[in-house]
């Protein structure tokens, strides 16, 4: 009987308020985005949770090269997402690219900013060497 009451008396994750399980699925991509795509593999709930824009916005991209090589397109529509979720290690990395590589001045500064904006320390000291070098706003 006792072992009956222990059973019954267990909850699942999965009957955790939405917000509070995506706010645990954040937590988790802020220090491995693998755990989070093995999160996302665990069943459907984790899955369509860590959609939210909230979980790309943190996710780690530790794992990640700055310019991936050979060019894969599951990687960049993931770093797209990252981006338009204003992940700032996401957008720092775009803005670094952009910038060093010619293209889009314009918006590789605007991404800049808005990681450094963020607190992404390294996009502001990148930031003030390129207005120090090239001139600017900083």
């Amino acid at each position: 009987m006792a072992n009956a009451q222990k059973r019954s008396s267990r909850t699942s994750i999965l009957s955790l308020p939405t917000e509070v399980l995506s706010e645990v699925l954040a937590r988790v991509a802020s220090s491995s985005s693998a755990d989070l795509f093995r999160a996302k593999l665990c069943c459907k709930l984790f899955n369509e949770v860590s959609e939210a824009k909230n979980i790309y916005q943190r996710v780690s991209l530790d794992r990640f090269e700055i310019v991936p090589w050979p060019k894969n397109h599951k990687v960049s529509r993931f770093l797209k997402k990252c981006r338009q979720s204003k992940n700032p290690e996401a957008l720092y990395r775009k803005g670094v690219v952009d910038f060093f590589s010619d293209k889009h001045e314009d918006s590789a500064l605007e991404n800049l900013e808005e990681a450094a904006n963020s607190g992404h320390a390294d996009a502001a000291y990148a930031l003030g060497i390129i207005y120090i070098f090239v001139g600017g706003d900083g």
